[in-house]
């Protein structure tokens, strides 16, 4: 599991945000796929594409699904990933940072790399 693809995304580069929709997407296909062989289904919305310039759809599914994932996990959720303005380089950051951190948390949750 590649959680640099997830952090080294740049803001403003479309070949970055694709690279880190894929990485983000894989991720989310192991973590789902892992639950369901232990019997524990989560929604899975598609997140391997994403608008640049309207990522509100896509943030609100993806939210959704994080969501999901901390309470089938029993994890805190602290950081709503809907609260970062991805057009704000700051919030840009702040969420990309967070955003992995949680990955990692999810990956050691269950025990995958």
């Amino acid at each position: 599991m590649n959680f640099d693809t997830l952090s080294y995304v740049k803001f403003g580069d479309k070949d970055g945000l694709g690279e880190f929709l894929f990485e983000n997407d894989q991720q989310h296909l192991l973590f789902a796929q892992v639950l369901t062989s232990k019997g524990v289904t989560i929604p899975q919305y598609p997140i391997l594409d994403a608008e640049p310039s309207n990522l509100d759809d896509w943030l609100l599914l993806h939210n959704q699904i994080h969501q999901a994932l901390a309470s089938a996990l029993g994890l805190d959720n602290p950081f709503q990933l809907l609260d970062a303005d991805w057009r704000v380089e700051e919030d840009f950051y702040d969420w990309i940072g967070v955003h992995e951190s949680i990955h990692e948390q999810i990956a050691a949750a269950l025990g995958v790399s």
